[in-house]
């Protein structure tokens, strides 16, 4: 009779709960909806987030506020997210560098894996490995050939220690044999512009991003470091075909919750937003800003973050990867 009555109360207790979880879904949102991104505006999460958030915004009859926190690679942001209420009405759009930030930065009370829930991926982007346009080196092999045969002579810039390009670099330096010299510096900007000048001999860059430097010949394209060429470049030869496999700088931009977040409501965040993004008149923006739209399940965003997460941290540790101060 005591085990049939703890049963009733179980038996209630979670329909009580399922119904609380349908009614949150029901009403939400209630009142406005922040995206927190953790880049400068301009980028492209940011731009993702602003596309996204004005379409929402319609859709929802509630305003979608797009708020920019920086601050460590985007440590800062993603902070913010994996330590606001499980409510939903806190979004990161975040990108593949959580998975290296997660390694290379710690946090008292935040672990990013453990404090930020996968929702979708929006697409992806990638970069091109770029000389200056007097460079010695035509084509993808005569660097590496050369690279092989003098280890260290060749300068390879990044925009920092621990950044997605230097990373890259490692994982092609492991996939390729070939050993640079590493140059960090403060950004993209300064180190395109040694590049162009000479003063180092390679690098990658945002392959969207390439065609004005081609254009004027003070950058030469070597290979879209992806399986595949990209729709922005179509000219320009990918790894796999000049005999670079399973290598790739794909970056996702996606979005991510506060670990938590009551299932119905995570489950209608996913399906907005990816409704969304898969709209023309946003994948067509987003196209403009080098991002291929690809929307993934929940599970399969949670896949691609827990595989990079294991793979840069093997990088990280066989190279002693910092991040740079």
């Amino acid at each position: 009779m005591w085990m049939r009555s703890v049963c009733k109360f179980v038996l209630m207790l979670s329909c009580c709960l399922a119904a609380v979880g349908t009614s949150q879904a029901a009403d939400f949102p209630a009142k406005p909806v922040k995206f927190v991104v953790p880049f400068t505006p301009g980028t492209g999460p940011d731009r993702l987030a602003r596309l996204v958030a004005e379409d929402l915004g319609k859709t929802w009859k509630v305003p979608v506020v797009v708020e920019n926190r920086l601050g460590a690679s985007g440590h800062v942001g993603a902070q913010v997210v994996g330590q606001s209420p499980p409510d939903g009405y806190t979004v990161g759009v975040m990108a593949t560098n959580i998975s290296l930030t997660a390694h290379l930065i710690k946090s008292e009370g935040f672990v990013p894996m453990r404090d930020l829930a996968p929702l979708t991926i929006a697409g992806y982007g990638d970069m091109t490995l770029v000389v200056s346009g007097k460079s010695r080196f035509n084509t993808l092999r005569d660097l590496l050939d050369y690279a092989r045969q003098h280890p260290r002579e060749l300068a390879f810039a990044s925009a920092g220690m621990g950044s997605p390009a230097h990373i890259f670099l490692a994982q092609m330096q492991q996939k390729t044999g070939t050993e640079f010299l590493h140059v960090p510096y403060k950004g993209t900007a300064p180190a395109v512009t040694d590049l162009i000048g000479g003063q180092v001999h390679a690098s990658f860059v945002a392959t969207h991003t390439v065609a004005p430097y081609l254009a004027s010949g003070q950058l030469r394209a070597l290979g879209v470091a992806a399986p595949q060429r990209n729709s922005h470049a179509p000219d320009i030869p990918s790894f796999a075909e000049q005999g670079v496999p399973d290598f790739s700088t794909e970056a996702w931009y996606g979005f991510m919750l506060p670990a938590g977040v009551p299932e119905p409501i995570a489950e209608q965040l996913y399906r907005d937003i990816r409704a969304s993004v898969e709209q023309e008149h946003v994948r067509s923006q987003l196209d403009k800003f080098g991002l291929t739209v690809r929307p993934s399940t929940r599970e399969e965003m949670r896949q691609v973050v827990d595989k990079e997460y294991r793979t840069y941290g093997d990088i990280i540790s066989k190279y002693n990867i910092k991040l740079q101060e």
